[in-house]
């Protein structure tokens, strides 16, 4: 019987059926209390599924099944059960150490059990048996001492500190692990400030693209009793979501009050890579926020100028002098206030305190007068193409009921009420107007504050050319440019988009007067506000205001608006571990819904969405982005989500323990990815080899990118190896057993990696079709030359991995690893003989620099390199000579300043041999040594560097 019962075991664990194969093993344990490969058996069955303290007891049991009944040792024959006893030993209980499922730092005050210390002598006797003299030495008896090794070293270095040291020790790491940069750098660090949203405005409470009706909508029935709602605004922009969002809850919490379930507790996370975005979403609180008080006052002139000012905000390259003294005046009480700690004005928010400095900076920029012409910022402002779709919302009369009509998706005239006429009721007429002066209509009650317009206007539809030449003149005159759209770095920055200080936008300001009148016509309420005249562009600002307005004076005692400046994808984990400062401990911790914008576009997409955030939702919530910047290469979501996670939508869940919601949907509709409980049963888990051929296809993607299409079709895979490591380690928060994860990691530190999958060298997008393209036989890939990122890495984040490793000797520890810098002398890419064919592709601000360290002495140059990654893994070049690092401290090829860590061993060895490094891109795969011999007109200029000249090892500087 217990010979069936093991059989049957041995079945079910060969098909990876492993929980099945323990039960039978178990059985056949107890039946059978003499047979050694029952309890082994059963061992490897438990480790299989990475349950390692019952693994460890099975080893007990089979190993003292070992010994005869009179104490004697069993013949040689049981060494290679021996050998394998031990070395499962040696790694369960490294693995249940990383993964914290043991502990090296018993509670002293409890003495031993008897069990306890029987357990404690057996184990001294695998330790001593793995330790000896062995009649063979193969490679399984090599694999138990290595194992062996670095379980004593790493229960040697704890018994040096106490449980609250080795507590200390591992949040380092860990902080130091959500430290690593995950994406590749740009050769041009200035940050892009893009000032105006592109997104129709909706509210995160509704469903997926804003669809009041979709199944995932939060205003439904089946969350009427929950009152506490927590969202996250990742790449929060102009904020045209958080307002819309704020309309929506103070609505729902309406309703809440009249059926008796209490006000709604709502938290708003806003996070902006670019602190002068947030700071302008602050300075339209700070003015909302007067608008009820003046309402009450009924000063009808300070309200009228209140909605100019976000007016213009939104929709202006320029504000008329009253808006701009209403900005200096807000911006001035804002920085005392926060200077102080007692924003008066904004009781109800929160700024991080990393944030502060850089907010108040901004802040600080537009509340002094801006050195910059108005007559200069409208000739650099571009004038919106013609669309043969006109601007139009329908009107009856005297209240504006907001709605987007047949005529804005149409070339027909708009019908105007009876009793209206001008360009204050008719949007067509305002357009026109719009695009002879780049300026929308004052509001009419202010119209006499600009004599020359008020002609112009009171003209029309005939009026003079003379008369817009005057309308022109005032404007120059008496109207300043637009502070918020200035900033000290970007807009002072000498790259695309920018001419001497003033950034060229030609956004068309219809299209988001057109998403705000169409959402306000959702919650609009039976009143007309105050503010509202005509069916002018105005009004419908207006509308959109006074709602949210409202709703914040409805919800400010029980709302907490909290501002962050910094990357969202790791930024959230970094504020919620303190390391951007003190957080309120009462702050949520997990969201009811996330939205990033197109914010993926840019951050390798649903991998890096999948892996940092999809964890800080509440249960089977949703993380919600779009794609703006490439849509039309993806034929349906789940395209979207393979070029980035080389998963179909199946594997998605299996894999990265999420779920893509709506996969056939087309890329123009919001990507939503669901949080699922973890860690996943087994039975829902990929196997190993599906899990290793996965991560080995990752791997090979990251190290060797695809080639860049134009724009519209250009596409960013800017992951690099820190990428690949925390997807290692979400991979156990998904529910894989630690040295599933920890055994692929070793086939890279030992260079042993054998599989048949292939790095994608086409044109980007992945497409799915890649899943099947194998080379005919499996055969080992070389990653010799990423060694000495890999040591950085693993030096600074081993104590934080939740699975174990076997470092070969002489691998650098935490104090071996040292930042450099050097100065470069950089190239710029227009003078590239590809250059015409790469066109707008050498930007600078995408992320995709490498550096490649190399022997010259080898013959080889950098661009010669560069070009030859695919050889390098194929073992085409040896990669003895040879190094690639794909992540970096700081890149700046404008001023030749590049940073990064390495080993110390690593840098000698460098010096030493004469080696040098260079920048690289990955995309283009070029770096600093191309010819130019066959354009002798074009000298090196520096205006746009993308890459550099190498620089020799001993020019480097140590930090």
């Amino acid at each position: 019987m217990a010979e069936a019962a093991n059989e049957t075991g041995s079945s079910y664990f060969k098909q990876g059926k492993y929980a099945l194969a323990q039960k039978y093993y178990q059985e056949a344990t107890k039946i059978d209390a003499n047979e050694v490969k029952y309890p082994a058996n059963l061992s490897a069955a438990l480790y299989e599924q990475g349950k390692y303290p019952p693994c460890i007891s099975a080893i007990h049991v089979a190993w003292s099944r070992l010994e005869t009944p009179d104490g004697k040792q069993v013949a040689d024959e049981a060494i290679p059960m021996r050998i394998k006893l031990a070395t499962r030993l040696a790694k369960a209980k490294l693995h249940g150490v990383r993964s914290r499922a043991l502990s090296l730092h018993p509670e002293s005050n409890k003495s031993q059990t008897a069990n306890q210390l029987a357990a404690k002598a057996l184990e001294e006797e695998v330790e001593r048996f793995a330790m000896s003299d062995l009649p063979c030495d193969d490679e399984k008896t090599q694999e138990m001492r290595m194992a062996w090794k670095v379980w004593q070293g790493l229960r040697d270095e704890c018994s040096r500190h106490n449980k609250k040291e080795c507590k200390l020790l591992t949040s380092e790491a860990e902080s130091r692990l959500r430290g690593l940069p995950i994406l590749k750098s740009s050769s041009d660090p200035t940050l892009e400030f893009f000032r105006f949203g592109h997104d129709q405005v909706q509210s995160l409470l509704h469903g997926i693209n804003g669809n009041p009706h979709d199944p995932y909508s939060l205003d439904s029935p089946k969350y009427r009793q929950k009152t506490s709602w927590s969202l996250l605004f990742g790449g929060s922009g102009d904020g045209r979501h958080v307002f819309g969002s704020l309309i929506h809850l103070a609505f729902m919490s309406t309703i809440n009050e009249k059926e008796g379930r209490g006000a709604l507790s709502v938290h708003m996370t806003l996070v902006d890579i670019h602190p002068a975005t947030l700071a302008r979403v602050i300075l339209v609180f700070a003015i909302l926020r007067q608008i009820p008080a003046t309402r009450r006052a009924k000063d009808a002139k300070k309200i009228v100028e209140l909605h100019a000012t976000l007016f213009y905000l939104y929709t202006g390259m320029q504000v008329p002098e009253y808006s701009r003294q209403l900005i200096v005046k807000t911006c001035q009480s804002l920085i005392e206030s926060i200077e102080k700690g007692t924003p008066e004005l904004l009781q109800f928010m929160h700024i991080n305190e990393s944030s502060k400095h850089s907010i108040l900076d901004a802040l600080r920029y537009w509340s002094a007068p801006l050195q910059k012409s108005t007559k200069v910022f409208l000739e650099r402002h571009s004038s919106p193409p013609s669309f043969p779709k006109r601007p139009g919302w329908v009107s009856d009369g005297t209240f504006l009921e907001p709605q987007l009509g047949e005529a804005r998706m149409s070339s027909q005239c708009i019908r105007v009420p009876a009793g209206m006429s001008g360009p204050y009721a008719d949007p067509d007429a305002e357009y026109k107007i719009f695009r002879r002066l780049k300026v929308l209509l004052p509001p009419k009650p202010l119209l006499s504050r600009h004599p020359a317009f008020s002609k112009l206007i009171n003209s029309s539809p005939g009026a003079s050319d003379a008369l817009y030449a005057e309308a022109r003149r005032e404007i120059e005159q008496t109207w300043a440019p637009n502070p918020t759209l200035f900033d000290q770095i970007s807009t002072e920055h000498p790259g695309p988009g920018q001419e001497n200080g003033y950034p060229r936008i030609s956004k068309d300001p219809f299209e988001t007067l057109a998403s705000f009148a169409e959402f306000s016509s959702i919650f609009h309420r039976s009143r007309p506000p105050l503010s509202t005249s005509g069916n002018a562009g105005f009004a419908v600002t207006s509308q959109f205001f006074d709602q949210a307005a409202d709703a914040l004076a409805q919800l400010q005692k029980t709302l907490m608006i909290e501002i962050v400046v910094g990357d969202v994808i790791t930024g959230v984990a970094k504020l919620f571990n303190g390391e951007l400062g003190r957080r309120p401990p009462k702050f949520p911790k997990e969201y009811s819904r996330m939205f990033l914008s197109n914010v993926p576009d840019y951050t390798h997409g649903t991998l890096n969405t999948a892996i940092h955030l999809v964890q800080h939702l509440e249960s089977n919530q949703l993380v919600m982005a779009n794609c703006l910047l490439n849509s039309l290469d993806f034929p349906t979501l789940a395209d979207f989500c393979y070029n980035y996670t080389l998963l179909i939508p199946d594997d998605l869940r299996r894999i990265l323990g999420c779920e893509l919601i709506n996969p056939r949907k087309n890329a123009f509709d919001d990507i939503a990815l669901k949080r699922l409980p973890l860690p996943l049963p087994q039975e829902q888990l990929a196997s190993r080899s599906k899990l290793h051929t996965w991560l080995a296809h990752l791997l090979l993607c990251i190290l060797c990118n695809g080639s860049p299409r134009h724009p519209p079709h250009r596409i960013d895979l800017p992951g690099n190896l820190n990428t690949f490591l925390h997807v290692l380690v979400h991979l156990y928060r998904v529910g894989y057993p630690p040295h599933w994860i920890g055994d692929f990691l070793q086939y890279f530190i030992s260079d042993t990696l054998v599989t048949d999958v292939q790095p994608y060298l086409g044109k980007t997008p992945i497409s799915k079709s890649e899943i099947g393209n194998r080379k005919p036989t499996a055969r080992k890939v070389h990653l010799g030359a990423w060694r000495a990122e890999l040591e950085v890495m693993l030096a600074l984040t081993l104590p934080a991995l939740p699975f174990a490793v076997l470092l070969t000797p002489g691998s650098p520890s935490f104090s071996d690893i040292l930042a450099f810098k050097a100065n470069v002398k950089p190239i710029n890419l227009i003078r590239h003989p590809l250059a015409p064919m790469w066109k707008v592709l050498i930007s600078g601000v995408t992320k995709a620099i490498g550096l490649v360290f190399f022997n010259p002495a080898k013959g080889w140059t950098a661009d010669f390199l560069a070009g030859r990654i695919p050889d390098i893994l194929e073992g085409g070049l040896d990669d003895h000579d040879v190094q690639i690092m794909l992540a970096q401290d700081r890149v700046d090829l404008l001023t030749g300043e590049i940073s990064w860590k390495m080993s110390r061993s690593w840098y000698e060895r460098m010096k030493d041999e004469g080696w040098c490094m260079a920048a690289y891109r990955t995309d283009l795969k070029v770096a600093g040594e191309f010819s130019y011999s066959s354009l002798p007109n074009f000298p090196r200029l520096n205006d746009l560097s993308i890459v550099s000249e190498p620089v020799q090892a001993t020019d480097w500087s140590d930090k």
